[in-house]
């Protein structure tokens, strides 16, 4: 098996791959502030990402897919059952398709994956220099080939996925909260190859608004973090904190979206359009295309 680092784009199909060898993360969640620790093990073609709780009797699976997506809001939460769930995957999601890496078993004792600094780039650094291997097994490619879209009731949120010219997956994400939220409007294109997501999306921080600060943490979440662990936005602009592009938000909007249309389980390639999506949108979007066995030749649309 052949070791790569990033030479997986421009081709309709490719063999699977994994991690070289087993990397560790360790820090706390993002939400609750659980300190937790994550082996990254490598795994056979066709495993997919998988989640293992150790801490739990019996060590339960949660595969990484969207049939196992919990209806949560503001994050990603896997559940294989009522107690086997695993919350706030999307970043290590990215990590893991960003770069990608297939096949993966996640060790994890806690209940929150590591949140580190609220990007992904911890993760890829660890990944990157774990290694990735190819193996002997083609992936499930899936290159879009008709228009398949996702919106909500009220058509203010979409997310549509379109045929693309290159084989891989491409993002255009419109980011608006409105004229009185502090966050000016932005829009970002991104070609998700593992170069370009390393270099300018992986770094890309999540973000909160300082208005909502109260009513996270009356619900329990956030207590542990300030405004120097997290990028907070107000009405005159970031708090206590810099912005490591003047778009880093929209950045992360496209990062969060890499990472849960992961759930699908297939290696994409087609170019996505957001509007104001969320992680509900992007699990929509994802379970759709999960059930897209074989492209047809004709483009039509899937509403």
């Amino acid at each position: 098996m052949e070791r790569i680092t990033f030479n997986l784009q421009g081709a309709r199909s490719r063999l699977q791959t994994t991690l070289c060898k087993p990397v560790q993360f360790t820090g706390r969640g993002l939400f609750h502030g659980i300190d937790v620790t994550a082996t990254l093990l490598p795994a056979d073609a066709g495993t997919g990402v998988v989640f293992r709780r150790v801490d739990l009797v019996g060590e339960p699976d949660i595969p990484a897919l969207c049939n196992y997506v919990a209806t949560v809001p503001r994050r990603t939460v896997l559940a294989a059952s009522k107690s086997a769930t695993v919350e706030t995957v999307e970043h290590l999601m990215a990590a893991l398709a960003g770069l990608g890496v297939d096949n993966c078993l996640i060790e994890i004792n806690a209940p929150e994956v590591p949140a580190f600094d609220g990007s992904c780039r911890d993760f890829c650094d660890g990944i990157l220099e774990a290694g990735i291997q190819q193996l002997d097994v083609e992936s499930d490619f899936l290159h879009v080939d008709h228009v398949v879209n996702v919106r909500t009731s009220d058509g203010r949120q979409s997310l549509t996925m379109r045929p693309y010219l290159h084989s891989c997956l491409a993002i255009t994400y419109h980011l608006d909260y409105g004229l009185n939220s502090g966050v000016a409007s932005q829009v970002f294109s991104a070609e998700i190859t593992p170069e370009y997501f390393y270099q300018e999306i992986s770094a890309a921080r999540t973000f909160v608004l300082e208005s909502e600060i109260k009513a996270l943490q009356s619900m329990g979440f956030g207590r542990h973090l300030t405004a120097k662990d997290i990028v907070v936005i107000g009405d005159d602009g970031v708090l206590d904190n810099e912005l490591r592009w003047s778009n880093e938000g929209v950045r992360h909007k496209i990062l969060d979206c890499v990472g849960d249309l992961a759930l699908s389980g297939k290696i994409l390639a087609g170019h996505v359009t957001a509007y104001r999506s969320g992680h509900h949108l992007n699990h929509e979007l994802a379970g759709k295309l999960s059930t897209i066995r074989k492209c047809d030749s004709s483009i039509r649309n899937v509403a």
